[in-house]
Formats: structure tokens, sequence, C-alpha cells
């Protein structure tokens, strides 16, 4: 994947943001990055039906486990929004649990497009770009 993708990451840790934000930049995966600390004003920026498919993301990192919004809500979200008709978006979960409950239930979201443990390294990035 090349620099001129955009990026969403929607996640409540400052540090974690700051930290992603740095290596996607570093490795040079996406100059275009929107940070948001939960999945709720996500939503409502990828919720305007007059976006052009420029202004939509071609990647969201997203927490599973956050307040507000969790990870969870915001897919079920994306998915009425109808953003997904009019661009294709890799969506990657990200958690710090190897719960096999959680993976288990991340196989009924066929739009997820990768789950990661934190943290996210630039081989991961790596591997998206393919």
């Amino acid at each position: 994947m090349s620099s001129n993708v955009s990026v969403y990451i929607i996640d409540d840790d400052p540090i974690y943001l700051y930290m992603l934000d740095r290596i996607i930049r570093e490795c040079n995966f996406s100059k275009d990055i929107n940070s948001f600390d939960n999945g709720k004003p996500a939503i409502e920026a990828l919720g305007n039906t007059n976006l052009s498919t420029n202004e939509i993301p071609d990647v969201i990192f997203v927490d599973l486990s956050m307040p507000i919004m969790n990870g969870w809500e915001f897919l079920d979200k994306l998915e009425a929004t109808g953003v997904l008709k009019k661009k294709e978006i890799k969506i990657v979960l990200v958690s710090s649990s190897i719960n096999p409950r959680e993976i288990e239930l991340i196989k009924k979201y066929p739009i997820v497009t990768k789950y990661i443990v934190k943290p996210i390294t630039p081989s991961d990035l790596e591997a998206l770009s393919n």
C-alpha cells in the first residue's frame, strides 16, 4: 500500500494512538490519518451521505474495547451507513485480548479484513499492503 491511502484509527488510548500514527507514517503506509477516541465520532464522519469516495478511508483500525461506542458497535453501525457500498475498506480489528470468544465473534463479521493483537508492527502494515 502506498502512502496515498487514507486511514482512520479508532482507539481510546492516546499513547497507542500516537504510537500507531507514528508507525504508519514511518513505514510510509499513509500520510492521511484521522484519529478518533471511540467509534461514535468516526461513524458520524462516515455517516455523511455526501462523502465522496476520496473522503472515505481505505483502512480503518478499530480497537474492540472502548467507552461510548466499542468496536463491535462500530462494526454494526458501519454496515448500516451504506458507506461500504461506495468503497471497499480494509477493516482491521485490534485488541490486547486473545480471548477465543472474541476471535469466534469476529468470524461473524465478513467486513473484517484482519484481526491483530496489539501492538501493530511494521510487518503487520506490510502484510496489509499485499
